[in-house]
């Protein structure tokens, strides 16, 4: 019989890919495998491979997946590929077939559905397959075209995973995740002490329900009789396994939450008024999230509640706990819960939880009307209908109002880092100036911090609060330039930055130049993050462990700025030069110095259109309709609350170089 590999051992050269050479054909027993690879070759695509017959069946589907079954995406039909595949990523060298970077995107195992003769669903032309993986999820098909031989169509069955159009079940990142282990003992977190009120973006706030802590899965509450409502609305959770905490809650008279409300619907049978509020989410299908974020397990959360009155998400307010305990003492409440947002669950008591009680909270003060309404401002902002971009009509308040809805992800990248501001006083057609220093007269409550300069210190504004975010727009600081390193470690950058730069040349070769830094640095090992400049470049950013210098961290993206601009010569350049460098793009890597500064994600910039610096998916380098265009004060508030914080991993995913260091020699 003809060796189904003949094709994939043909088409490579094992001497130069690091691709695996096929074994032996294996036919064990047990469960079969699939796996999908990202590939960023030529034209980025996913290559679905399903294990059959001792070999992995591939088809490339070159704009992924899609959770709507209504989305029908092209599936061609490759070479089978050697079942060690399952576990192959790495970067594939210029001049090999398949040459890119090639990463897994999402491993499980699978079952074959309706038909479970493999041979006869694919001379049927309709394979339809059950997905038990972190992303994909569920039933899908995939049935042959008559356009070619190749060609198939891949979709999502309706199912309880269908929906929307996102890519992956959950929308949020599984990988440090486990699988879940055998059913131990639950044991709820609990918030350890009481606090005053506080701002701080590192953490949100929920309010505090009057009811009964329970767990909940799909069969209803844990411990006690399940409300009928209730059951109802937990059987309809968008999944097969799923485990909640949350509060079992009725409403009194008045209309808030009561224990003795809850205890009287319990005891009567009347759960009409009764509901599960739920606020966390432990484990979902076969994996145990507890050791995930929060906020991501939040974002979980959120994806499997049925809309039912009965069942309902508990939402929260991200760093600003003042302005959700006026709500709470407007609503009768007693407190709010505050949570550490990149906490992960554990039973009992832990500092990362903490309450804060209602108390007293201060009456608001008056504002203006146009001023930003939900920080109580020791200030007051001045000449907001000042128009700052004529064209478009935006005004001084249009900005403070931008950066009031957007603080709680801006706040996390300019906490503890000097700033310098960059201000426009009169709107962005007037003059402007830099402003390094924070001048006589800075309110003392306007954190500074001191930093050496020749013979004396220079005091540098921190910006880690909404109330001093609005101080400096109001200002005229349009944008925010905080530099890459933190107080007190001056010295140790908490990034490397590659500034992709394109003065005059088309936005398209900066595009083209992220989407191939993208696949180098996946290429060797590092999970790099993505963000517009806010003008007509783009930032490409490789978070760092704790320990590397800015010296470290200009070496190594000068490295990766010279392996660009040798693969990339008709279109980038290293050239420091404006007038040397031919039209081509800059590859900065100078940013990587002890006060040199670069902006901030969300941050607005002081050109036409009011655009944003904007964090991107990777995936959005392959849309013909990317523009810096697409992100401004109106456009990017809506993108914040539909995907959340892209760029958090800049904070998070520290990473270490050596391993990236010594393959990035081998590129050069």
């Amino acid at each position: 019989m003809p060796d189904p590999l003949d094709d994939y051992r043909r088409k490579r050269d094992f001497g130069r890919t690091p691709e695996p050479a096929p074994a032996p054909l294996r036919r064990d027993g047990g469960d079969l495998a699939f796996v999908v690879h990202r590939h960023e070759a030529r034209n980025l695509h996913y290559d679905l491979r399903l294990e059959q017959g001792g070999v992995l069946c591939s088809w490339a589907v070159p704009r992924g997946f899609s959770y709507d079954p209504a989305e029908k995406r092209l599936a061609v039909r490759t070479e089978d590929h050697p079942i060690e595949y399952e576990h192959f990523h790495g970067r594939i060298p210029k001049g090999q077939y398949g040459a890119g970077t090639m990463t897994i995107w999402d491993r499980g195992r699978y079952e074959l559905v309706k038909i479970e003769n493999w041979d006869e669903a694919i001379a049927r032309g309709e394979v339809k397959v059950r997905l038990y993986g972190r992303r994909l999820r569920g039933e899908w098909h995939l049935v042959r075209t008559k356009q070619a031989e190749n060609s198939w169509l891949l979709f999502k069955s309706r199912d309880l995973y269908s929906g929307h159009a996102r890519d992956s079940a959950l929308g949020v990142d599984l990988e440090g995740a486990p699988p879940a282990g055998p059913a131990d003992e639950l044991r709820p977190m609990c918030w350890q002490r009481e606090r005053a009120p506080f701002a701080d973006p590192a953490w949100v706030f929920e309010m505090e329900f009057a009811g009964q802590r329970l767990f909940a899965d799909k069969a209803g509450l844990l411990g006690v009789d399940t409300p009928p409502p209730i059951a109802e609305a937990l059987a309809e959770l968008a999944c097969e396994h799923a485990l909640l905490d949350g509060m079992l809650v009725a409403l009194d008279a008045r209309g808030q939450p009561s224990r003795s409300a809850l205890a009287a619907a319990l005891a009567s049978g009347e759960h009409d008024g009764t509901a599960y509020y739920a606020f966390d989410l432990l484990q979902w299908e076969d994996f145990d999230l507890r050791r995930l974020p929060l906020l991501d397990r939040k974002a979980a959360l959120r994806t499997l509640l049925p809309p039912d009155p009965h069942l309902l998400y508990v939402d929260h307010v991200a760093g600003n706990g003042p302005a959700l305990l006026q709500a709470i003492v407007d609503a009768g409440l007693p407190a709010a819960i505050g949570k550490r947002g990149a906490s992960a669950y554990v039973a009992g008591e832990s500092a990362d939880w903490l309450r804060v009680p209602a108390g007293d909270v201060a009456a608001p003060t008056d504002a203006t009307p146009t001023a930003p309404a939900r920080t109580r401002l020791r200030f007051k902002p001045t000449n907001l209908a000042k128009v700052y971009w004529p064209a478009e009509g935006f005004t001084k308040g249009d900005l403070l109002a931008y950066y009031q809805t957007i603080a709680d992800v801006l706040l996390p990248h300019l906490r503890d880092r000097p700033v310098h501001l960059n201000r426009f006083p009169d709107g962005i057609d007037g003059k402007s100036f830099y402003q390094r220093e924070a001048k006589a007269g800075t309110p003392d409550w306007v954190r500074t911090v001191d930093i050496p300069h020749d013979d004396t210190t220079v005091p540098h504004h921190v910006i880690d609060d909404a109330e001093t975010l609005l101080y400096c727009a109001n200002l005229g600081s349009i944008d925010l330039h905080p530099w890459l390193s933190r107080a007190p470690t001056f010295d140790a950058p908490d990034y490397a930055v590659l500034d992709i730069d394109p003065k005059d040349a088309p936005f398209a070769h900066v595009v083209r130049i992220a989407r191939a830094a993208g696949k180098l640095l996946r290429g060797i090992g590092i999970r790099p993050v993505l963000k517009t400049s806010g003008k007509n470049g783009m930032h490409v950013f490789v978070p760092l462990r704790p320990g590397y210098t800015y010296d470290h961290a200009r070496m190594f993206i000068e490295a990766v700025a010279r392996v660009l601009a040798r693969d990339l010569p008709d279109i980038a350049t290293i050239e420091r030069l404006p007038n040397q460098r031919e039209g081509k793009v800059y590859l900065d890597f100078l940013q990587n110095r002890r006060s040199q500064t670069i902006v901030p994600p969300y941050s607005v910039r002081p050109v036409r259109g009011a655009t944003v610096s904007t964090p991107l998916f990777w995936d959005e380098l392959e849309h013909a309709d990317l523009s810096p265009r697409n992100f401004t004060i109106q456009s990017v508030p809506a993108r914040v609350e539909a995907h959340g914080d892209l760029f958090r991993a800049a904070l998070e995913d520290r990473q270490d170089l050596l391993a990236a260091i010594d393959a990035l020699q081998d590129a050069l």
